[in-house]
C-alpha cells in the first residue's frame, strides 16, 4: 500500500466511522465493522487510530469542527432545520453519541456547538434571560437530536404510515421556527415574545 493510499484509508475510516454512527450508536459497533464499511483491512483501523474507540472519537471531533464551521458558517447562524431534515447525519451523531451508556466522550465536545448557539442567542437577544437562552437552546438540541432518531419510529407507533413523515418533520420545523424567533434567531417576532411568559 502506497503512503497516499494509507493516507485515503484513513479518510475512508473516518467517512465509514461517521455513516455508521448516524446509524447506531458507537457501542453498537465494531471496529472490523467500519473497516468493512471504509473497502480497507481491519489492521488500518489500529495502524491510523489506536482503536476502534478512538476512531470514532475522531469521527465524532471532526463531525462537530465540520458542524460549527461548515452548517453553522463559523457560529454565525444556526444549523438549518431544512438541512437536518435533508441530511440525517447532521443530529443523528451527536444523538447516538448522547444516548450511548458507554460513550466516555462528548459533553466537551458538544460545547463547541453548544457555546456556537449561545453565541448566537446572546448576539440577537443581547439583553434576554440567560435561563430562557439556554433553555431554549436545549429545547432545540432535543428537537434536533431526537428527530432522526425517534421521529419516523415515533409516526408508525401513533399508526402513521412513513407517507406522513413529511407532515411530522414540518411539525417538527414549526417549533423549531418558533423556538429560533423566541430568542432571536429568526426574524417574524421580537426576542422576548415567545416561550416568556
Amino acid at each position: 500500500m502506497t503512503l497516499a493510499r494509507r493516507g485515503a484509508a484513513r479518510g475512508d475510516l473516518l467517512d465509514a466511522a461517521l455513516r455508521l454512527l448516524a446509524d447506531r450508536p458507537p457501542s453498537a459497533i465494531s471496529g472490523r465493522e467500519i473497516a468493512e464499511d471504509a473497502g480497507v483491512n481491519y489492521g488500518l483501523v489500529h495502524y491510523h487510530f489506536g482503536s476502534k474507540d478512538r476512531l470514532l472519537d475522531m469521527a465524532w471531533r471532526q463531525h462537530l469542527d465540520w458542524l460549527v464551521d461548515t452548517e453553522m458558517e463559523g457560529g454565525t447562524r444556526p444549523v438549518s432545520v431544512r438541512a437536518t431534515a435533508e441530511d440525517r447525519t447532521l443530529w443523528a451523531v451527536a444523538g447516538h453519541m448522547a444516548l450511548d451508556p458507554l460513550q466516555a466522550t462528548g459533553d466537551g465536545d458538544r460545547r463547541r456547538v453548544l457555546d456556537a448557539y449561545r453565541d448566537l442567542v446572546e448576539a440577537s437577544d443581547p439583553d434576554g434571560d440567560p435561563v430562557h437562552h439556554w433553555t431554549t437552546i436545549a429545547a432545540l438540541f432535543a428537537l434536533e437530536l431526537g428527530w432522526p432518531i425517534f421521529g419516523p419510529a415515533n409516526v408508525t407507533t401513533v399508526g402513521l404510515s412513513a407517507a406522513h413523515l413529511p407532515m411530522a418533520r414540518s411539525r417538527v420545523e414549526a417549533l423549531v421556527a418558533t423556538l429560533e424567533r423566541s430568542v432571536g434567531l429568526r426574524s417574524g417576532e421580537p426576542p422576548g415574545g415567545e416561550g416568556d411568559s
